[in-house]
Parts: C-alpha cells; sequence; structure tokens
C-alpha cells in the first residue's frame, strides 16, 4: 500500500533540495495526553480564530495566534508559553505520565485513549523528540499497561517544509473541531502505521489547512467477499480540507475510507480517485447506478462538514459549532450524506475568569461504525475509530443514539483544576430495527489536577451506568512530569 504512496514523496523531494528559503516542520501540540494544557489551548483557539478545525495542532502556527493575547490574557499567554518551551531544544522528552487504577469488575474502554480499558492497574505513557534541523524531527512515543502491551502511538518521522509536511509512522488523527469526540476520527482507537501530508502553516487570505493521509489498518477477521470472510488489512484514506471565510467563522470537510483488504485485494490509486469524485458509482451496488456487482465495492466512506464560529458578547467570548456528518450516500446521489449525524457544541472559554464550559448534543442515525464488507465495522486493534460512543453498543448493531455532554472545569482557590464532565447516552433507532435491548447510560468523570513539590498529580474518577444496564466505577492517580 504504501509504494503506491511513493510517488506522492517525488516532489517534495525536490522542494527540500530547492535553494528557496523555506520554514522548516513543526512539531505537534499534545493530543489527549494532557488536559489541564490542552484546555488553555482550546482557550486560545476560541479567543484568535485559529484556523484549524482538526488536531494535533501545529506548534509554529499555535506560536503565532499566541501573541494575539499577551495584553488581553497575559496568565493564558504565560501558561502556554511555558509549556511549549520543552520543544524549543534540539531535542527531549515532552511528556511523561505513570498511573495507577482500582476498578470495580465492570470493564469500560475509558473514552478516547487509546483503546486502554478500567481494568489496567497501571499504565505508563511518554513522548519526545529529536530535531536535527528545521526541515525534519523524530519523534517516539506509547503507553505500556498491566497487560504487558506496548501502544504504538507517537512515533514518526517528520521531515518537509511549513507548505507541506510530510508524517511518516503512527501519527494521530482527530478530524472534528469538537474537544470531547470527533465521529469521523478521534484517539478513542490506536492509529494506524501511515503517510500523512499536510501545511504547517495557513495558506493564502483564506487561511487554507489541508491535509491528506494514507494508512493500513490492523489485520481483521470478517472482510467480505464473493460471499467469504476473508482476513486481511484494509487500507485507509483521510482527507481534510478547512478555510476561514472572516474573522469570525471557520469551516472544514472531512472525509475518510476505509478500502480493501483480505479477498477484496489491492487496491490501486486510481480506483480510490474514482470512489473520491463517484462514490455512488464506485461504493454504491444496485440501484441506478453503474456497479451491480457488490464484489467490485472499492469500501466504506463517511464525510463530515463542520463550523466554528468564534464570537463575543459583551466580552465575554464564545464558540459555537456545527457539524453534519453522514455514513455513506442517500437515494444513491453523490451530493446527498445518508445515515446522518447532527452535532451542536457551544464552548465558554472564560464562564469566569477561573471558569469554563463545553456542551455538545448530537443525534446519530442508525449504521454508524457498521459495514456489510467489514463485519468489525468501522475499527482498529477492536475499538471503532470514531465516536467513543462506538464502544457503547455490541459491535455489529446498527442503531443510532441521541448523546448529551457537559464539561465544566474550574481553578480553585487552593490551588489546582477540578473538571467534571457528565454525559448522557440513549442509544436509539431511526429506520432499523435493533435485536438488542439498551438503557439511558449515564457516564461521570471527575478530575482533579494539582502540584506539588514540581510535580503534577492527577485524581481520576470514572463511573456511571452504562447502555447495558451495568454499573462501572474506577479510581485513578496519575503523575505527570
Amino acid at each position: 500500500m504504501f509504494k503506491r504512496c511513493r510517488a506522492l514523496l517525488f516532489p517534495l523531494t525536490f522542494l527540500m533540495m530547492a535553494p528557496v528559503a523555506h520554514a522548516g516542520v513543526s512539531p505537534y501540540l499534545p493530543l489527549k495526553l494532557n488536559a489541564t494544557f490542552e484546555l488553555e489551548v482550546e482557550r486560545l483557539v476560541s479567543l484568535t480564530g485559529y484556523p484549524a478545525l482538526k488536531k494535533p495542532y501545529h506548534i509554529a502556527t499555535m506560536v503565532q495566534y499566541l501573541d494575539q493575547v499577551k495584553e488581553s490574557h497575559p496568565q493564558l499567554h504565560a501558561r502556554i508559553n511555558r509549556y511549549i518551551k520543552r520543544y524549543k531544544k534540539p531535542h527531549g522528552i515532552t511528556h511523561l505520565e505513570t498511573e495507577l487504577r482500582v476498578s470495580s469488575s465492570t470493564e469500560k474502554t475509558l473514552p478516547n485513549s487509546r483503546g486502554r480499558s478500567t481494568d489496567s492497574s497501571y499504565y505508563a505513557e511518554f513522548s519526545g523528540f529529536w530535531q536535527p534541523s528545521k526541515y525534519f524531527i523524530a519523534n517516539i512515543g506509547g503507553g505500556y499497561d498491566k497487560n504487558e502491551k506496548f501502544l504504538p502511538f507517537g512515533n514518526y518521522l517528520s521531515f518537509g517544509v511549513e507548505e507541506f509536511q510530510v508524517d511518516v509512522g503512527y501519527r494521530e488523527h482527530w478530524l472534528s473541531p469538537l474537544q470531547d469526540s470527533s465521529m469521523l476520527l478521534s484517539t478513542q482507537a490506536l492509529p494506524m502505521l501511515g503517510v500523512t501530508f499536510s501545511n504547517v502553516t495557513p495558506l493564502t487570505d483564506w487561511d487554507i489547512m489541508y491535509e491528506l493521509g494514507f494508512g493500513e489498518l490492523a489485520e481483521v477477521d470478517g472482510i467480505m467477499f464473493d460471499g467469504e470472510a476473508t482476513t486481511g488489512k484494509p487500507g485507509f484514506l483521510t482527507m481534510h480540507l478547512s478555510s476561514k471565510f472572516t474573522d469570525w467563522w471557520t469551516f472544514s470537510a472531512s472525509r475518510t475510507m476505509q478500502f480493501g483488504g483480505g479477498g477484496r485485494g489491492k487496491v490501486g490509486l486510481s480506483d480510490i480517485w474514482d470512489a473520491i469524485i463517484d462514490p455512488v458509482n464506485s461504493d454504491n451496488c444496485g440501484g441506478n447506478t453503474d456497479l451491480q456487482d457488490c464484489n467490485e465495492e472499492l469500501g466504506n466512506q463517511q464525510a463530515a462538514l463542520a463550523s466554528r464560529f468564534d464570537l463575543s458578547w459583551q466580552n465575554n467570548p464564545y464558540s459555537i459549532i456545527v457539524e453534519i456528518a453522514g455514513e455513506d450516500t442517500n437515494d444513491y446521489k453523490a451530493y446527498k450524506l445518508g445515515n446522518k449525524t447532527y452535532t451542536l457544541g457551544l464552548f465558554l472559554p472564560y464562564l469566569s475568569e477561573r471558569e469554563s464550559l463545553n456542551i455538545t448534543a448530537q443525534y446519530a442515525e442508525d449504521r454508524w461504525y457498521t459495514h456489510h464488507l467489514y463485519n468489525q465495522g468501522y475499527s482498529n486493534e477492536g475499538h471503532k475509530m470514531g465516536h467513543w460512543w462506538g464502544d457503547e453498543k455490541i459491535s455489529d448493531d446498527t442503531i443510532g443514539a441521541k448523546i448529551l455532554g457537559f464539561k465544566y472545569t474550574r481553578d480553585l482557590d487552593i490551588g489546582g483544576r477540578l473538571s467534571a464532565e457528565y454525559n448522557t447516552i440513549e442509544n436509539v433507532n431511526s429506520e432499523d430495527v435493533s435485536p438488542n435491548t439498551y438503557e439511558r447510560g449515564h457516564y461521570l468523570q471527575l478530575d482533579y489536577h494539582w502540584q506539588y513539590s514540581g510535580q503534577f498529580l492527577g485524581l481520576h474518577l470514572y463511573a456511571g451506568k452504562d447502555v447495558n444496564g451495568e454499573s462501572f466505577s474506577s479510581l485513578a492517580v496519575s503523575r505527570q512530569w
């Protein structure tokens, strides 16, 4: 699969050899590794209208927007500036954390935690880098849990220039402006091995940001071909494009494609291109399409359109997020999203000087994260790659959901930060009938972070009653360096 991408690397080689002066590549800010710092980053995004609607964020571009809040929000400026100093050297460890956990007998997957579960009594993770040149960065990272399983994330090479950065390895993707979930691609599952092309700094006066990635998922059973289940490694494509139309409105379009693998064989770039420009006749067999042989279907596609509005009322900033995502097409028409998910988000970065509030409401129609060609659905290493709700239903169940989430954060007078996040899920059918019975699920996360003797400590509670009616609880203590 990577051989098919080799031709795409040649333009970069010549670009790097040219005698034109270019800024180099950029490391990324942490993604679901440091909740305290990442809230500060989201505050900066809301205040400045940072033009990216995907993560992880490039540090080089974030630094440019950081100067905009130096006078208006000096504490925010100081906190972010102090953190990113660890990247302003040739090499170093940027993140190191250990965790001890005790849990009830009910095992639960931790949201947005790369497939980790509550039954892991101890866990450690780290990330670091080596940058010998402004055109090259070697990133290292990963996690290790009590099951003696190494989690390969954050291991990739970055090279290129600011207009065209290439990341090769286990680089993560989050294709949504939302903080708590992403329908298309998130950190719910481990990242795949792949190559990603993106720009570091926005292009043109429209602040265009792009991302194109090719990857290979882990080996799975149940890839259907000619009526038989086969085993193999599906390919995976990610596409993202965003533009800032006004000072307060940023719009993006994202798309993912799961294809090939097992008996379905190899897929060429021409096949992928045909599926991009004509998803109906390449990916929807039957009906009035040109594709009548379902064995010739390419795979499984998703798409999302998102807008973030960064506004202010009486000097109180807030961001509104609207996203419509679709699983496949509707009525055999390429311009219609099928099996839609509607999302509305509200982020108040400063409910008061010490408080923030994030609210998300979502309605997902049927058939998300399932597909007739892939018995294990839209997953990698056994976990759904999008919204964490995907792991809160039986894997092959086509049922949809209503999801409502609140997250409140406050800096305490005694020092430290307390955050409380509550989510409720009701699995519901929009068209299909589910063979399974679910209850309304309730999920609570409490996190307290504080500093002691130069160390950053954390206390974490995850508890509730899930959609299967089973109560669960898990308590962890963590230490960051």
